[in-house]
């Protein structure tokens, strides 16, 4: 059986990333820690379930004013169609990847480098992809400060990336979810 796209892709750009920190983080002789494991598994679950409580509350609870409703359409119009069917192993595989990946990055050698600030806003202008996600990459650097300050109070790189692999993989799982459920019951409208 062969990978899916959605899997080749996550897993490679992530390795990329992962790699340049890497590389960034030795040249520069920058001190990276994990932290204390017990630490950083409980507030990166604690993180994520927060993250995650967050996002449910702005797709399907929140009043549809303009920021929301932008959230809503990027949901449904781009990140469902990606992620509606993906595998279990593309879910663990891409959330896993993008946890080390990303936060290897933004908060190992970028934060390290420049602070909290411009690594949070890095972390959001790359997950810009254009005029209709910038709400959402405001939403990703709110998050970033939130990964930043896990990293900060975990001591290390572990409460951060737990947080963020955890999070990927509920909102991949939610999405999986809600696809399946739109399929039997289509007479459901975007609520928006």
């Amino acid at each position: 059986m062969w990978p899916s796209r959605l899997l080749v892709v996550a897993v490679v750009g992530e390795t990329v990333l992962a790699a340049v920190a890497v590389v960034w983080i030795r040249a520069r002789g920058l001190v990276v820690d994990l932290g204390d494991p017990g630490v950083g598994f409980g507030l990166g679950l604690g993180a994520a379930a927060v993250f995650a409580a967050v996002n449910y509350g702005v797709l399907r609870l929140a009043p549809p004013v303009g920021p929301v409703r932008a959230i809503r359409r990027l949901y449904f119009d781009t990140l469902r169609p990606v992620f509606a069917t993906a595998s279990g192993v593309d879910v663990a595989a891409v959330s896993l990847a993008a946890g080390l990946g990303e936060e290897l990055l933004f908060r190992g050698a970028v934060q390290v480098e420049f602070g909290v600030v411009v690594a949070s806003l890095l972390f959001g202008l790359a997950h810009v992809g254009g005029r209709g996600s910038l709400v959402f990459g405001v939403w990703v650097a709110v998050m970033g400060f939130g990964l930043g300050a896990l990293a900060h109070v975990g001591g290390g790189l572990l409460a951060p990336v737990v947080a963020h692999a955890v999070y990927d993989a509920a909102a991949i799982g939610y999405i999986r979810w809600d696809a399946a459920t739109q399929r039997e019951s289509p007479a459901t409208t975007r609520p928006w």
